[in-house]
């Protein structure tokens, strides 16, 4: 449905303002306005500019039977009016009264000289490209300064978005996302993250999906992968969960690994304005959705294995009185597993003890497993 300026029937509009259209103009107008209501006020605003630079007034484009009848469709879908409403007012001309002596017939005025017909149709047409050259900047404004971002900010909490595309993002706790609104422009489907989250990337081949940190970008077509690139910590790490990643250091274009499932990609920060390479390697922690999945399982892991997945996960501080400790082995699974509780299991698992809190952190201590 046509409703911008630049196809509006801006001859037809002339004519109409010049009064020059003919019956069937006037009806290829009437038809195009009463298409989409977004056009009345384009003949609206033409109309005012007309008769404010001083030229003859409009004929009213729709008829006083036009005007009954919208009144009629248009009474129905009110609400709340109990009683029939009158339609809208309207002036009629009094009769001319008989005063008993007969009237002079009303002389007949000849013009000197016709209506400068080209005249008014030039007016007319400079008058609506003026009109043509507001709507177009209007639009022209809209594309090149596009609604503000959109930045949603985790907190303490996590949280679960829904993007323009339908895709999904699981952000963690203290982490930030910042997108288009609606994913338009020449930026198209890419968010900024600091922190971290994971995908559900909706397939869209025309149009591919891109993370940036503010080391890293990774694209993709639509496949489920996590992002963790928190500000404080040294490297940003991409691992695959389904599809395929391209994962790449922002500072070297050309320096870019390809993901597949069951594989991370680790972009060490550099300093600044050199460039770090990106390494590959097998997915070393199958643990790394816990913090999206509510889920910790280990599986023979190493008493290190694990006290490494607590801090990652939870940002837990946690001491080893004795290395020997660490070569301690843990097979568990916890459920919406909390650190302490964790903790508590593995030091009993792994006689060991126990002590400390969240605000101090923990320490483990004793001879452990030995």
């Amino acid at each position: 449905m046509l409703h911008s300026a630049s196809e509006a029937p801006w001859d037809l509009l002339a004519k109409h303002l010049a009064g020059e259209a003919t019956s069937g103009e006037l009806e290829q107008l009437r038809n195009w306005v009463t298409a989409d209501p977004k056009r009345l006020g384009l003949l609206t605003d033409a109309t005012r500019a007309w008769e404010r630079a001083g030229a003859p007034p409009v004929a009213d484009l729709f008829s006083e039977a036009d005007v009954e009848a919208a009144w009629q469709r248009f009474q129905p879908k009110m609400s709340g009016n109990k009683a029939p409403v009158a339609p809208p007012m309207r002036v009629h001309h009094p009769e001319p009264v008989a005063t008993g002596r007969a009237e002079a017939p009303e002389g007949k005025v000849i013009p000197l000289r016709r209506s400068p017909v080209p005249a008014l149709l030039r007016i007319a047409a400079t008058v609506l490209l003026l009109i043509g050259v507001v709507y177009a900047m209007q639009k022209y404004r809209r594309e090149l300064l596009p609604p503000p971002p959109v930045a949603v900010s985790a907190g303490a909490q996590k949280r679960l978005l829904a993007l323009p595309d339908g895709s999904k993002v699981w952000l963690n706790k203290h982490s930030t996302l910042e997108y288009a609104a609606d994913f338009s422009g020449s930026r198209g489907r890419e968010v900024q993250l600091s922190g971290e989250a994971f995908f559900e990337v909706h397939k869209d081949p025309a149009h591919p999906f891109t993370v940036l940190s503010a080391e890293s970008r990774t694209r993709v077509l639509g496949t489920s992968f996590n992002v963790r690139a928190y500000a404080a910590e040294d490297s940003v790490e991409v691992s695959v969960v389904t599809g395929k990643v391209a994962f790449a250091s922002r500072r070297s274009h050309q320096d870019s690994v390809l993901l597949r499932p069951g594989q991370r990609g680790v972009l060490q920060t550099a300093a600044a304005n050199v460039a770090a390479a990106v390494r590959q390697t097998p997915t070393s922690d199958g643990n790394f959705r816990a913090w999206q999945t509510g889920e910790l399982v280990f599986d023979n892991a190493s008493l290190a294995h694990v006290l490494r997945t607590l801090r990652t996960t939870f940002g837990t501080t946690i001491t080893v009185a004795d290395k020997s400790l660490l070569k301690c082995r843990f097979t568990g699974t916890f459920q919406q597993p909390d650190p302490a509780q964790v903790l508590q299991v593995v030091s009993v698992a792994t006689n060991a003890t126990l002590a400390g809190d969240a605000v101090n952190g923990y320490i483990l201590g004793g001879q452990g497993c030995q």
